[in-house]
């Protein structure tokens, strides 16, 4: 459940991405109390005035919390929480509070952990180094007593013993992934910043009804589901959302949720088309920067979602535009009220191939005729079927490209759709 009535001053450094930070305050519990707008750090944090500003709207509203939206260096931290009597919270610690609060299961909770672990380890040795000269408060969380280099060695002993145990549940996805290249399956990720639907949108393909809400990061753990687009067998999977500036060390904690959209055939860019152009833009450019950043080259199509929700079209001429910029496929749609699903089918099915009619012979003299049989069926529409002779079986449906692939290098006897297998200038499979 959700914590309420913590009250907080928010502390804005970028006053672009305001909107993005008040969301995330709001779901972690804390009732924003009051603004305190930043244009640069100093040296030791902030300027004396600020602090003062700072101090007089908490004793005003009553908060108890001050929250940065931006990433606090340790002695900020530290030179902060010395002037205003609390410890400030900066924009990590509060996504890292929204993720314990979603977390389902025992690898979100290991992927929190890690994610923790490596912001203090960022820390350790400046709080150690202050606890030493006597100079870190109380109210400043550190270990005190431990010398700086046993402190920071058992952080690091921690956070290698979570990439371990991490290591081991991405050995068995990848077991998992290839099980499923073998069975013929195509992967298609759900991808794009947090709350711009993409829950919605897997529910809408897949015909579930897993949680979805305006709140930040309602996704923390992979979703996925079998579905079957064309003549082929789609592993969907919805991804936790995207967000700016997230660094490359959350990433990397949170690879294991992320990872299945570098193995993806394809990846459907979620946008919410309803925001502001700016905004729009910059998201845009954010989720493809994490994209790169996850190594991931194949095919995307931008899928700009919520269009239930502008009454001018108007409006979305110029985000077209900024799409086309981006991709060669794109699409404008509403997840929630089914609007232009089947117009994104069809893009999906021009990517990923439509399939061709064929029909062939499967002798009983083949020692493998039943696995061609079965692989056969599970590359093929729902169109399959099967005659039988005394001493062959006929084979004929609409199958996609590894089925294609399949029939040539095993020269499988065509009867219609394929030139016949002596005339196929390919080496049989040894």
């Amino acid at each position: 459940m959700r914590r309420v009535n913590k009250r907080a001053i928010v502390v804005v450094y970028k006053r672009e991405s305001y909107k993005e930070f008040e969301s995330l305050v709001k779901e972690a519990g804390y009732e924003i109390v009051g603004i305190v707008y930043l244009r640069r750090f100093t040296s030791r944090g902030i300027s004396d005035y600020k602090i003062n500003e700072i101090k007089s709207l908490m004793e005003s509203t009553g908060a108890e919390n001050v929250i940065f939206d931006t990433q606090l260096k340790p002695n900020y931290i530290y030179n902060i929480a010395k002037e205003l009597g609390v410890e400030p919270k900066d924009r990590l610690e509060i996504i890292l509070e929204i993720f314990k609060m979603h977390s389902p299961s025992k690898e979100a909770d290991l992927q929190i952990k890690l994610a923790s672990l490596q912001i203090e380890l960022a820390r350790a040795k400046e709080r150690v180094k202050l606890a030493k000269l006597g100079e870190q408060p109380a109210l400043v969380l550190g270990p005190g007593e431990y010398e700086v280099d046993v402190y920071y060695n058992e952080v690091k002993r921690r956070i290698q013993n979570i990439k371990a145990k991490l290591e081991e549940e991405r050995k068995k996805r990848e077991l998992h992934r290839e099980y499923r290249r073998k069975r013929g399956f195509r992967t298609i990720s759900i991808a794009g910043y947090t709350s711009s639907g993409k829950t919605t949108l897997f529910n809408a393909l897949t015909g579930l009804n897993r949680r979805t809400g305006p709140e930040p990061f309602t996704t923390i753990s992979t979703k996925f589901s079998i579905i079957k687009i064309g003549v082929w067998d789609i592993y969907l999977v919805d991804t936790i959302g995207f967000i700016t500036d997230l660094p490359p060390f959350m990433i990397n904690a949170f690879y294991s949720t992320l990872e299945e959209i570098t193995y993806s055939d394809l990846v459907l860019l979620v946008v919410d088309v309803s925001e502001p152009y700016d905004y729009i833009k910059n998201k845009l450019e954010a989720s493809y920067e994490i994209l790169r950043k996850l190594n991931y080259n194949g095919n995307v199509v931008i899928v700009g979602n919520k269009i239930d929700v502008i009454n001018n079209i108007e409006y979305l001429k110029p985000i077209e535009s900024l799409f086309n910029s981006y991709s060669n496929y794109y699409i404008f749609i509403s997840a929630l009220k089914g609007i232009n699903l089947d117009g994104l089918l069809e893009i999906i099915e021009d990517i990923l191939g439509r399939g061709r009619y064929i029909k062939v012979r499967v002798s009983y003299s083949n020692p493998n005729w039943y696995n061609i049989l079965d692989y056969l069926k599970r590359n093929s529409d729902r169109e399959f079927s099967l005659s039988f002779e005394n001493d062959s079986i006929i084979v004929e449906g609409l199958f996609n490209d590894r089925a294609i692939e399949y029939i040539k290098k095993n020269r499988i006897e065509v009867l219609e759709g394929l030139p016949h297998a002596e005339d196929m200038d390919i080496e049989a499979e040894s």
